[in-house]
C-alpha cells in the first residue's frame, strides 16, 4: 500500500512537471524551450522531460509512475543440486571450462540441455 502511495506521489510530480508542455497550440520551437526551462529549473536532464512527456502521451497518467524492474531475478538461477555438482567438477578437474561442466552435467542427464 505505501509503495502504492508513493508511485502515485511520483506520478502526480512528473506530471506537474510536464504539464506545461501540454498546452494546446504550442508549436516545436515553444515545446523545445519549455522544456529547456523545466530541465534547467528541475535539474533533470532534457531526455529524461522527453521520457516523461512520451510516457504520458503513450500510458496517460499511468505511464508515469515507476516501472518495476523488468526481468526480476529468480531467487536460484541454478538449482542447489546442480550446483553441488557442477563444484565438484570443477574440484576434479580444476582446469574444466564451464562449458566442458555443462555438457557433462547434460551428458549424465543432471540438467536439461540449454539449462
Amino acid at each position: 500500500m505505501r509503495e502504492h502511495k508513493k508511485s502515485e506521489e511520483l506520478a502526480v510530480q512528473r506530471f506537474q512537471l510536464i504539464s506545461p508542455l501540454l498546452a494546446e497550440g504550442l508549436d516545436a520551437g515553444k515545446v523545445k524551450e519549455l522544456r529547456d526551462q523545466i530541465a534547467k529549473a528541475s535539474g533533470f536532464s532534457e531526455r529524461t522531460i522527453r521520457r516523461y512527456l512520451a510516457r504520458f502521451q503513450e500510458d496517460g497518467f499511468g505511464g508515469l509512475k515507476p516501472q518495476g524492474r523488468k526481468g526480476a531475478r529468480k531467487s536460484e538461477a541454478i538449482p542447489p543440486h546442480l550446483l553441488e555438482q557442477a563444484i565438484l567438477l570443477r574440484k576434479e578437474v580444476p582446469s574444466r571450462s564451464v562449458a566442458q561442466i555443462i555438457q557433462i552435467l547434460e551428458w549424465e542427464g543432471l540438467a536439461e540441455p540449454g539449462q
